[in-house]
């Protein structure tokens, strides 16, 4: 009997926004490698927000991907207190009163700036009380820049023919959503500053005379172009399987808010996590019509005049998404406020995506 030829199989990954929520992202991503072998490499990413960032970063680092998301997360992007770990005359405990002051403390040392991302600007540093009315923005990302410079070589970001990296952002004049892709343009550091520009956190980004606000405004994890992109690839190739994995910030279900801070991270979890549900469903509905137009066209005459209906002609291009794989709904999931960038809670993100991711990609194996 002749064995049945396995298929090649092409991936997609789609990441959300979620500021540093972003650790979670990563540690996800760290375990797709690790399970999927150093031979692996995805043929679509796509990004949004802090999810662009780490998208160039695993497109385009100047040396291995994993080592610069692991530095960003763990160095450049983490605010903490050094000289309090030893300071303490507790020692870390949880009974410790200094410790969970300096926890708590940490927590919203990020409100002040972060080092490798954002400070304030700088008429909120100079003229505070008249700052709002100064500038469109509370801080500016030159910093940011730095950081990606730093990581990113603009060239690797512009090899389709390897990977194809799509981010997304507003026009913030005509209201548009604008689509970054590699395929069509040379993407730079400025792009991907743009898909994160979080109004109004972040100043609108110039790019050709247009401004841009974060992509997450409209649709907080770009599913749609993934798919997109994906089914473009060989798309006469019968022995390919085509999958996208998405990694998850934002869950629907959550408890109920005890502080405003608790009502804050639930509202944005509720608004981004909702678009997401309904990304969702409409692919369910895209998988299933895919489907269908392929058995039509099986069974509709080769001389059929609706051949040669313009419509008809784009339907049967569609191709079927094999394999859909969510991290971050089940598990420890990405928690807690999206500006938290302490190193602690950083770190114990990095752990949760990478445990939650394992255990979604040993399940999915067997």
């Amino acid at each position: 009997m002749k064995k049945a030829k396995s298929k090649k199989i092409i991936t997609a990954i789609s990441l959300q926004g979620g500021g540093a929520l972003g650790a979670y992202e990563y540690g996800a991503i760290k375990a797709l490698y690790a399970s999927r072998g150093k031979s692996f490499f995805p043929r679509v990413v796509t990004g949004v927000s802090i999810g662009a960032i780490n998208a160039a970063l695993l497109v385009g680092a100047k040396g291995d991907p994993m080592e610069a998301l692991d530095r960003l997360w763990r160095e450049r992007l983490c605010v903490d207190w050094p000289a309090f770990s030893w300071f303490s005359p507790f020692g870390e405990t949880l009974c410790d009163p200094f410790h969970m002051l300096t926890t708590l403390s940490e927590q919203s040392l990020s409100l002040f700036g972060n080092p490798g991302m954002y400070q304030l600007s700088r008429e909120f540093m100079t003229t505070p009380v008249y700052a709002p009315m100064m500038t469109s923005s509370i801080y500016d990302t030159s910093l940011l820049k730095e950081t990606l410079a730093e990581f990113v070589d603009p060239k690797k970001l512009n090899h389709p023919e390897k990977t194809r990296l799509i981010v997304t952002a507003v026009n913030v004049g005509n209201g548009q959503y604008a689509r970054f892709d590699n395929a069509q343009m040379m993407l730079t550091l400025d792009h991907i500053i743009a898909s994160g520009s979080f109004p109004v956190t972040f100043p609108m980004t110039p790019i050709a005379g247009d401004f841009y606000w974060d992509g997450g405004i409209f649709l907080n994890l770009p599913v749609g172009v993934a798919v997109n992109a994906l089914e473009q690839i060989e798309p006469d190739n019968p022995d390919i399987e085509r999958e996208i994995i998405m990694v998850s910030l934002h869950r629907m279900k959550g408890e109920l808010p005890k502080t405003i801070q608790e009502s804050c991270e639930r509202f944005y979890n509720l608004l981004f996590s909702g678009k997401f549900a309904l990304d969702k469903k409409l692919h369910r509905k895209y998988s299933a019509f895919v489907d269908a137009m392929q058995e039509i066209d099986k069974i509709l005459p080769a001389n059929s005049p609706i051949r040669k209906h313009e419509g008809y002609k784009d339907l049967v291009r569609h191709r079927k998404i094999d394999r859909t794989v969510v991290i971050g709904e089940e598990g420890t999931g990405a928690i807690g406020s999206s500006s938290d960038f302490s190193r602690r809670t950083l770190t114990g993100r990095i752990d949760a995506g990478f445990n939650d991711a394992m255990v979604v990609f040993n399940c999915s194996s067997k």
